[in-house]
């Protein structure tokens, strides 16, 4: 949910989602929320797939906010992601090639492929 996802998002590059990027983050929410229903033709997000969507939503709102987020004071884009056994080291030296290997990681819809539904 949104409070997950401002949660990752100051945790992975260290900025506090303000109110007045709230509308923002909850239109790129349910945007993402209705393309990943869309494309695994579901009426509901399961379970399974709400981590998915809220990593989507965080990478997205990076992506645009992208100005903002590297100009703040308490910038810290991490520089490695640990997953159960697996480890992702985000390549690049600066805070910026940083994000864009974590917003490249986030957007890719790796997990939906599971959760297709044919419509007849």
């Amino acid at each position: 949910m949104i409070a997950d996802v401002k949660i990752l998002i100051k945790g992975a590059a260290g900025y506090d989602v303000k109110d007045s990027d709230m509308v923002l983050l909850e239109y790129i929410y349910q945007g993402e929320v209705q393309h990943v229903l869309n494309s695994c033709n579901l009426k509901e997000i399961p379970d399974e797939l709400q981590r998915t969507v809220d990593e989507m939503t965080a990478g997205r709102f990076m992506q645009m906010s992208k100005a903002a987020i590297l100009s703040a004071d308490e910038l810290d884009v991490v520089k490695s992601i640990k997953e159960g056994d697996t480890t992702v080291e985000l390549g690049g030296t600066s805070a910026e090639q940083r994000m864009d290997a974590l917003i490249a990681l986030w957007t890719k819809e790796r997990d939906l492929g599971c959760f297709r539904k044919l419509r007849w």
